[in-house]
């Protein structure tokens, strides 16, 4: 694991100016849905709103800053990530109903649970986000999606910090967004997002979401160390089917394996390092390319520092 010998610097900059929590040297493996990956030279988990814009007003501007929520769908390289990884807390983790179709929720909070917060208030169209891994906030970033609904479907509005300290709101007509992708910057930190609902019959909502949840407890390795879907699905073609097709089932690198269960995902099977599993994906691009002349493009976020894949 990559040591940041500076790190205790770094936290001298805060020290005293900041009521959050400071680790230098964290090893932010803990939290990877991987359980790989380097340290954070330091860690930050603000205390609260007023917390987190100081600390973004006093940050000095050559200091890196990595906003990382619940890790489900990154990979964190080897030799971890240099600067400030923030990572927001309780204060940030709390949902509640601002009218009878809509809800206000942190960016904190799990998916699932805002899934778990419509149907205890009998509103529809969110039961997609029951098998949606890690935090809103990300979720809002990455418009992420399943069963042929997206955040983009729900959002009403976000509110963001940017890289002085400034919060600001954005309404869903000032964000672009495209499949898994928006023109939200990693300078913005989400910290909460308005979405709207349904009013729908309880039985409904709950048959849909045990719908989702046996296709995808059928589907996908949900109880392996992987990180969801590593490729997005090229127009009108699925990226498993291009996988398959392009004979890299059974491929591996180290402990790193593609799932049998589901070729567009990477397990970790005990011992993989994250240059194994982005070898591993690299291999699957390759493939991939030569087999049908389809680039596919990851859907894993892959940050901080590690060594250079080359085939």
């Amino acid at each position: 694991m990559n040591y940041f010998s500076d790190a205790d610097k770094l936290r001298a900059k805060f020290d005293g100016r900041v009521a959050g929590y400071l680790y230098t040297n964290y090893p932010i493996k803990k939290i990877s849905w991987f359980r790989v990956g380097g340290s954070a030279e330091l860690l930050f988990k603000p205390k609260d709103l007023t917390d987190l814009k100081k600390f973004m007003h006093i940050k000095p501007s050559n200091v890196p800053v990595t906003i990382l929520g619940g890790a489900s769908n990154t990979l964190i390289r080897d030799n971890g990530i240099p600067g400030v990884v923030i990572v927001l807390d309780r204060e940030f983790n709390y949902i509640k109903q601002t009218a009878v179709d809509r809800i206000e929720c942190g960016a904190a909070v799990p998916s699932k649970k805002v899934s778990n917060f419509a149907l205890k208030n009998n509103l529809g169209g969110l039961s997609f986000l029951n098998t949606i891994p890690g935090t809103f906030g990300g979720a809002v970033k990455m418009n992420s999606g399943a069963y042929g609904a997206e955040v983009a479907d729900i959002l009403i509005s976000a509110k963001f910090i940017d890289h002085k300290g400034n919060e600001f709101e954005s309404n869903l007509s000032d964000i672009c967004y495209g499949y898994r992708s928006s023109n939200i910057s990693d300078d913005m930190i989400c910290i909460s997002a308005t979405i709207r609902g349904s009013i729908a019959n309880r039985e409904e909502i709950i048959q849909e979401i045990n719908r989702y949840k046996k296709h995808r407890d059928s589907a996908q390795p949900i109880k392996e160390r992987t990180g969801g879907s590593t490729f997005k699905n090229p127009i009108n073609i699925k990226a498993w089917e291009l996988i398959r097709d392009a004979g890299c089932s059974g491929l591996s690198s180290g402990d790193a394996v593609i799932s049998r269960l589901h070729t567009n995902f990477i397990i970790n099977k005990g011992n993989a390092t994250a240059y194994d599993i982005e070898l591993l994906g690299e291999k699957i691009k390759k493939r991939v390319k030569v087999k049908t002349g389809i680039d596919l493009e990851w859907e894993i976020r892959r940050i901080g520092n590690g060594p250079k894949v080359e085939l």
